[in-house]
């Protein structure tokens, strides 16, 4: 079973044109996909990469990676840091992002949804217009897609559960249990989807410093 890469109609059509505009206008920025710190010792996702692509109107971001567990569902979520020069240390950290929103202008977005297959690969793409974010946590948005620093997140749902297979795939909690939701989580992260028996985890990220610097 290959897997099943499943975004919102609208996110596919307006990466693709997105895609397509850019041409060669705009450079593309590649990054190493590690597994998230909140699972053990971080480490290179073997044979996973992400990129991103950035122009005053928006930016695309594609991951593809390996090692997800199969039939879980998976999110992606995107980090903005509209201000990284105003993060605490020279790398931004889930601390500013979590709990310095004000001083750093960051917010969280989603990004895309998908079903594992058997092989344990997962591919996202995503286009995100410079504004407002989807089902946006702190309310900053996208200010300057050229100049932000991006951090992009998985989160693993845990098994499908019938019946809520669409909400599991388009929010940041459904099925999961409140005890695996980290304590640092806004509430606007929380409230999106319902409790389930899931044990859910972030379980690989990967970041793009501040894109004006090409870094």
């Amino acid at each position: 079973m290959k897997t099943s890469v499943l975004i919102p109609t609208i996110g596919v059509a307006t990466a693709l044109l997105a895609i397509t505009s850019l041409g060669s206008a705009a450079d593309v920025t590649t990054q190493t996909v590690m597994t998230h710190p909140s699972q053990g010792e971080v480490t290179a996702v073997n044979g996973a990469a992400a990129r991103l692509t950035a122009t005053d109107e928006g930016m695309f971001v594609g991951l593809d990676t390996k090692g997800l567990t199969a039939g879980n569902v998976h999110t992606l979520w995107l980090v903005v840091i509209n201000e990284p020069t105003a993060c605490e240390t020279e790398k931004c950290t889930s601390r500013d992002v979590l709990k310095r929103s004000d001083e750093v202008r960051s917010d969280v977005g989603y990004a895309g949804g998908i079903i594992v297959g058997e092989d344990g690969t997962g591919s996202f793409a995503w286009y995100q217009q410079a504004g407002e974010l989807d089902g946006p946590w702190f309310g900053y948005g996208l200010n300057d897609p050229t100049s932000a620093e991006v951090h992009l997140v998985i989160n693993d749902h845990g098994p499908a559960i019938e019946g809520r297979v669409a909400d599991m795939l388009s929010t940041y909690r459904d099925g999961c249990m409140d005890e695996s939701i980290p304590g640092p989580m806004p509430a606007t992260a929380r409230a999106q989807g319902e409790p389930g028996p899931n044990q859910c985890r972030l379980v690989q990220f990967t970041v793009f410093k501040n894109q004006a610097k090409g870094s």
